[in-house]
């Protein structure tokens, strides 16, 4: 138990927080502390807006509950701890609660997390019904289930010149780097020309603004040409053979390079090399300016085709929450399996929970992230077993697990395999008055009284304008002084 507690400690400090760690995991059943952290779901490590409701007893013993310190942001009145408020900026200290269950104390020492400072939710997806990358925003008060589509679920770039390889992308994941871009990446697929669901590459995309995006394309058939590290460990006998590279995402590694960080890309792989018949997923390390791919190294191999793997890091419980799906599973094996592991990228992954909420029918491309200052979250899957399909965004608790069976999005969105980004106040309305620039430009264009005027070359050249800094706000400004001046 004590080594236990000292690898957690450990933890928790390498993630930037100094308060004391509660653990997250124990192989002791009968731990009080850790019963009683399961019972709160672990969310003294990182409170957030809302309540929670302390247990009232404990193996029929009654629980006294007591609160130590003054925070501004909590308030307590014996059975409910109220988080009323967050800090600005860092983890903060919340006081010290103590549980009193007979002859024994328990001492839980309380941490605040931040607030995170964001107005809403950027869905970027495959389109449903081509292999595009879309957009759809949701406010911070929709919660995560009601978005709108932008530019009326046109594609926010062209395939062509994003994919080069294939020319088309699938299962778009977007990410907030750690240098204020953004970056994306993108499976480098076109099913509509190969008539194959095989393909050879992933795209590595970066953007100061969310709409002008540069592209770095990696063929994995290339092997060493490609591939940034040619003295490391070679998994595939000879690339020119793999034949599958999905849905690749994006995590930041603090650890890499010795504590320099990179962000970690995972993916799975397929190949016709000899023994490879199924797929594993792998990870890479791109550099900071996201143009860098190092070699494919093995992730997980479960020994069963794995694919769509989403990971989120957890601050309530202190692990890595992973959700994937079997490949090629039938009947009740199928729906969204989620494990637990405790580092990048060499973690054991420990099997929690098989989400059916779909019976037998067919499901994929899971996707989760936190309610914007609240200890909830959010799981997205696709239902492609019906028809017409199903994107459902479901709830769960603070340890990504009590998941119900949420509500659909609309099909006014076109849903398909994405991801979501919160956003901010600003981020939310510049992408409005883009799409709302773009959509008007387009109705100009086919309006004979507009089509040559010069409004609308200066209409069109706004939206070409690029900023180095400050871009956001910067365009904001001006795609809403311009939309003003239209027609």
């Amino acid at each position: 138990m004590k080594r236990t507690a000292l690898l957690i400690v450990a933890m928790f400090m390498l993630h930037g927080i100094t308060s004391k760690a509660q653990v997250n995991y124990c192989p002791d059943s009968n731990c009080t502390r850790c019963r009683l952290m399961r019972a709160v779901d672990y969310q003294f490590n990182a409170l957030r807006l809302g309540s929670i409701a302390l247990p009232p007893a404990l193996d029929g013993k009654s629980l006294q509950w007591e609160m130590k310190g003054n925070s501004p942001h909590i308030s307590f009145d014996g059975h409910t701890l109220q988080v009323t408020s967050l800090p600005k900026g860092t983890y903060t200290d919340g006081g010290t609660l103590l549980c009193h269950a007979g002859d024994e104390t328990v001492t839980f020492q309380l941490t605040i997390a931040p607030a995170d400072d964001m107005y809403g939710y950027l869905y970027c997806h495959m389109a449903g019904t081509s292999e595009n990358t879309l957009y759809a925003l949701g406010t911070k008060a929709d919660r995560g289930v009601i978005f709108h589509p932008l530019l009326d679920n046109q594609p926010i770039y062209d395939p062509e010149v994003v994919a080069p390889i294939e020319g088309g992308v699938r299962d778009a994941f977007i990410y907030r780097g750690q240098d204020g871009n953004y970056l994306m990446v993108t499976t480098d697929m076109s099913n509509r020309k190969s008539r194959s669901w095989f393909n050879h590459g992933i795209d590595l995309m970066k953007s100061n603004d969310l709409i002008h995006w540069t592209s770095t394309s990696f063929d994995f058939r290339r092997g060493n040409e490609v591939f940034s590290d040619p003295q490391s460990k070679d998994w595939f006998a000879d690339y020119t053979k793999v034949n599958r590279v999905w849905a690749p995402q994006i995590i930041w590694d603090k650890d890499y390079n010795d504590g320099q960080g990179g962000y970690l890309i995972y993916y799975s792989m397929l190949s016709t090399n000899p023994g490879d018949d199924h797929d594993r997923i792998y990870y890479s390390y791109a550099n900071r300016d996201f143009t860098t791919l190092t070699k494919p190294q093995l992730l997980h191999d479960r020994g069963i085709s794995i694919i769509d793997c989403h990971i989120d890091w957890n601050d309530c419980d202190r692990q890595y929450h992973i959700f994937f799906k079997k490949e090629g599973a039938a009947g009740v094996d199928r729906g969204i399996y989620k494990a637990v592991f405790d580092r990048l990228p060499t973690g054991q992954w420990r099997d929690i929970l098989h989400i059916t909420n779909e019976g037998a029918s067919q499901v994929e491309g899971p996707s989760a992230f936190r309610l914007i200052d609240e200890n909830r979250w959010k799981v997205a899957y696709i239902n492609y077993g019906v028809n017409p399909k199903i994107y459902r965004v479901c709830e769960a608790n603070a340890t990504l697990e009590a998941i119900d069976k949420g509500p659909e999005i609309g099909r006014d969105v076109n849903p398909q395999h994405g991801s979501f980004m919160t956003v901010t106040k600003d981020e939310y309305d510049m992408l409005e008055a883009w799409s709302a620039l773009r959509l008007k430009v387009q109705a100009m264009e086919h309006d004979p009284k507009q089509a040559k005027s010069k409004k609308l070359k200066e209409a069109k050249a706004a939206l070409d304008v690029t900023f180095d800094t400050d871009a956001i706000r910067q365009l904001l400004t001006l795609y809403t002084k311009t939309i003003k001046g239209l027609p």
